[in-house]
C-alpha cells in the first residue's frame, strides 16, 4: 500500500473514532489484548489488528525455521498453560484464582471466559500428565524437581475437583441418586457456583475428569510413586472420593440429552458419548484394582449398553454419509450436515495408543484410524478449504492441511454471531489425528488395508494404480514395504501442514486466542485460550513421538 493511501486511512480512522468515549475497562483490555475489537458506527466489528491487516500480511511460513518454531512453540504453549492455573500462575495470585483452578482464558470482557470449565480443565490437566510421564521416563535429577512441581499442580486440581463436585448449583446436587450437580459446566475462579442462565447440563465433564484423574493414578502406579497431598491421602482415596462419583454420574446419565462441548445444542452428541465410554472402560480397571467388584459389574453392564447405543441407536453413522454425524438430531432436520471438529476431538480423547491390544469386547469404536474418523477430517478439509478465504490459496492443492473451524454452519465469531472462523483447537487436532495414526501403524507393525470405505482418503497420498479396489477387493500395503513407507512419509507431511497453518497465525511470542479471522487471519475471540495451548502442545508432542518410529 502506498504511503499516501496509508495516511488517508489513518486520517479516516482518526476522524471516525474522534469523540467516541471508550470505557476504561475496554481500554485496559485492549492494552492486554491488541486483538480486542474497538467498535464505532463505521468500523463495526473491526479490531485494530484487522485495520492493520490492510497494511501487512499475517506471519508467513518459512520451511527452514519450522523445526525451531515447533521447539519454541511447545515451550511457550506449556508455560502459557501453567500461567492459566491457580497456584502456579505468574499472572494471577491465589486470592484471585484459587489453587488448582484452570481458567479457560484470562479474558474478562468481550468475551468473558474468566471461569473454570470442568471439560477444559480435565483436558488441560491431561496435557500436564503427558509431560509428567515424559519427564519421569527420562528421569534425570533436573527433571525430578520439575516433576514434583507438576505433581503438585495435578494434585491441587484433584483437590479442587473434590470441592466442585460437592458444590450445589443450578444443574442439581451431589447428594441425589444421579449426582446431577456434576453436570454443571462451569464455575467462578474462586470456586463459587455460576448461578446465571447457561447451556446446562453438559454431560461430558464428569467422564473427562475421571479419565484424567485415572490417568494420574496410572502414572503413580507405573513409576511406583505415592500421592503427595495430605488432603488426598492415597490413590484409594482419590478413587473412592473423586473418580467413583464421576463414574456414577456417567452410569446414571449417559442416556440423557445435554449440551455439547460448544455449549449450543441440547441433544445427544458424539463427543459426550464416546468420552463417557472411555471413562467407563478405564473405570473397570481401577474398580478391579481396588477390589470394587460390584461397581465393576455395573461399569461393564453400562459400557455394553452405551457402546451399543454409540454403534447403532444414537445415529452417529449413516449409510449415505462417509463421516461421523456429531449431532444426529440436527442432521435429521437439516440444520447441520453432521461434520464437526468435536468428532475428531472425541476420537483423540477417548483412545490411548496402548488400547489397541485390549480385548475386543471392551474396544472403544472410532479410533483415530477408523474410516469414519479420517473421512470426517477429509470432509472438513474439503469444506473449509472453500469456506474460509484464508484457505483459498490451497484450493488447487491436495494432501495439504488448511485452517479448520468447528463446523460448517458455525456463526460464532468469538465475540457475537456473524460468521464462524478457524480455531486453533480444530486445526491442531487435525494434525494430531494423523500423527497418532502413523504412530499406531508403525509401533504395532500393522499393515494398511485400503478399501472402499477409506480409499478416497488414502488416494490423496499414494497412487494405487492398478491396485485400486474398484472391484471390491481391498488393497493391502504390507508393513515396511516401499509403498507403505511412501504413504507414511506423505501422511507425516500432511500432519505437518496443519501445524504450519498454526504457525502462520500465532503471534511472535507463541500466544494464541480462540480463533483467527477467516478473511485476514489475525487472532480474535478469547485471548490466550488454555485449550488452544493444550491442543497445539499435544500435537507437537505426538509429532515428536512419531518421528522416533519413522
Amino acid at each position: 500500500m502506498k504511503l499516501s493511501n496509508f495516511l488517508l486511512c489513518c486520517i479516516a480512522f482518526t476522524q471516525t473514532t474522534a469523540g467516541i468515549v471508550i470505557p476504561q475497562d475496554v481500554q485496559d483490555e485492549f492494552v492486554r489484548n491488541p486483538s480486542f475489537p474497538i467498535r464505532s458506527s463505521i468500523f463495526s466489528s473491526f479490531s485494530v489488528q484487522s485495520i492493520l491487516s490492510l497494511f501487512s500480511p499475517y506471519q508467513s511460513i518459512s520451511d527452514n525455521d519450522f523445526e525451531t518454531w515447533l521447539e519454541k512453540q511447545k515451550v511457550a504453549s506449556f508455560d502459557s498453560i501453567l500461567n492459566n492455573i491457580g497456584g502456579t500462575s505468574e499472572v494471577f495470585d491465589e486470592l484471585e484464582v484459587y489453587k488448582g483452578v484452570v481458567i479457560a482464558s484470562p479474558s474478562k470482557i468481550y468475551p468473558n471466559y474468566f471461569y473454570q470449565w470442568t471439560r477444559d480443565a480435565a483436558i488441560t490437566i491431561k496435557t500436564l500428565l503427558y509431560e509428567l510421564e515424559d519427564e519421569l521416563v527420562s528421569s534425570t535429577p533436573e527433571v525430578s524437581k520439575s516433576s514434583s512441581k507438576l505433581i503438585d499442580v495435578v494434585e491441587s486440581y484433584i483437590e479442587n475437583s473434590y470441592h466442585l463436585q460437592r458444590l450445589p448449583n443450578f444443574s442439581g446436587s451431589f447428594e441425589d441418586d444421579a449426582k446431577s450437580g456434576l453436570g454443571e459446566p462451569k464455575f467462578h475462579v474462586n470456586n463459587t457456583p455460576f448461578n446465571e442462565v447457561w447451556g446446562r447440563p453438559q454431560r461430558d465433564g464428569p467422564g473427562l475428569r475421571a479419565i484424567t484423574t485415572m490417568y494420574y493414578l496410572e502414572i503413580l502406579d507405573k513409576f511406583n510413586l505415592q500421592v503427595q497431598s495430605d488432603i488426598l491421602k492415597s490413590s484409594g482415596y482419590i478413587y473412592k472420593k473423586i473418580i467413583k462419583p464421576d463414574l456414577v454420574y456417567v452410569m446414571k446419565n449417559w442416556h440423557l440429552q445435554g449440551f455439547d462441548l460448544w455449549e449450543e445444542v441440547n441433544s445427544t452428541h458424539f463427543f459426550t458419548s464416546i468420552t463417557q465410554l472411555k471413562a467407563l472402560k478405564d473405570g473397570m480397571y481401577w474398580a478391579e484394582q481396588f477390589q470394587d467388584e460390584k461397581f465393576k459389574e455395573s461399569l461393564i453392564s453400562t459400557f455394553s449398553e452405551l457402546k451399543g447405543a454409540i454403534d447403532t441407536d444414537f445415529g452417529f453413522k449413516s449409510d449415505i454419509l462417509p463421516h461421523i454425524i456429531e449431532c444426529p438430531s440436527f442432521w435429521k432436520i437439516g440444520k447441520r450436515n453432521g461434520l464437526d471438529a468435536a468428532s475428531l476431538l472425541g476420537s483423540i480423547h477417548s483412545h490411548e495408543i496402548s488400547d489397541v491390544k485390549d480385548q475386543d469386547s471392551f474396544q472403544i469404536p472410532f479410533d483415530i484410524d477408523d474410516s469414519y474418523v479420517i473421512n470426517t477430517l477429509a470432509s472438513m478439509v474439503a469444506d473449509m478449504k472453500y469456506r474460509y478465504p484464508i484457505n483459498h490459496n490451497k484450493v488447487g492443492l491436495f494432501a495439504t492441511g488448511v485452517a479448520l473451524g468447528r463446523y460448517p454452519e458455525d456463526i460464532y465469531d468469538g465475540y457475537a454471531t456473524s460468521e464462524g472462523n478457524p480455531w486453533f483447537i480444530s486445526t491442531a487436532t487435525a494434525g494430531e489425528i494423523i500423527y497418532r495414526m502413523i504412530y499406531k501403524l508403525k509401533s504395532f507393525e500393522q499393515d494398511i488395508v485400503i478399501n472402499i470405505s477409506n480409499r478416497d482418503f488414502y488416494h490423496q497420498f499414494i497412487n494405487l494404480g492398478e491396485n485400486s479396489d474398484d472391484e471390491g477387493e481391498p488393497v493391502v500395503l504390507r508393513f515396511n514395504s516401499a509403498a507403505y513407507n511412501t504413504l507414511m512419509s506423505n501422511l507425516f507431511k500432511y500432519s505437518d501442514s496443519f501445524l504450519q497453518v498454526v504457525k502462520e497465525h500465532v503471534d511472535y511470542q507463541g500466544k494464541m486466542s480462540e480463533q483467527f479471522n477467516r478473511y485476514h487471519g489475525y487472532m480474535q475471540g478469547a485471548r490466550e485460550l488454555t485449550w488452544s495451548y493444550s491442543a497445539v502442545w499435544n500435537a507437537i508432542r505426538w509429532r515428536e513421538k512419531t518421528l522416533k518410529v519413522l
